[in-house]
């Protein structure tokens, strides 16, 4: 096959256990509310989604979706993406942002 040429691996070879790690690594962000974040830049706005931890805030995952021209365009799709990729469509996992007590002094 050709298709296999242009990769190193064998197509026959078997996977080892270091292939999944990520799974299990990223087994925390199935109970994890999703937020976005939006910030200008260069006259484009980036939309970033943000995975907090519902048993610990501060373990949290940003990742960076896209650009867009206007900042409403950006609004309608960080809604669309958030929508599509949390585990509840109700919305019903939530962060407890009173469990991180910060002293302003």
């Amino acid at each position: 096959m050709d298709f296999y040429k242009h990769f190193p691996v064998n197509a026959e070879a078997l996977g080892s256990k270091i292939d999944l790690h990520f799974i299990q690594k990223g087994n925390w962000l199935k109970d994890s509310e999703v937020r976005h974040k939006i910030t200008l830049e260069c006259g484009r706005w980036y939309v970033t989604m943000v995975y907090i931890w519902v048993s610990n805030p501060l373990h949290f995952m940003c990742v960076e979706i896209d650009h867009y021209d206007s900042e409403k365009k950006a609004h309608i799709y960080a809604e669309l993406f958030k929508r599509g990729i949390q585990k509840d469509a109700r919305g019903t996992l939530k962060t407890n942002e009173d469990s991180i007590c910060f002293c302003l002094n």
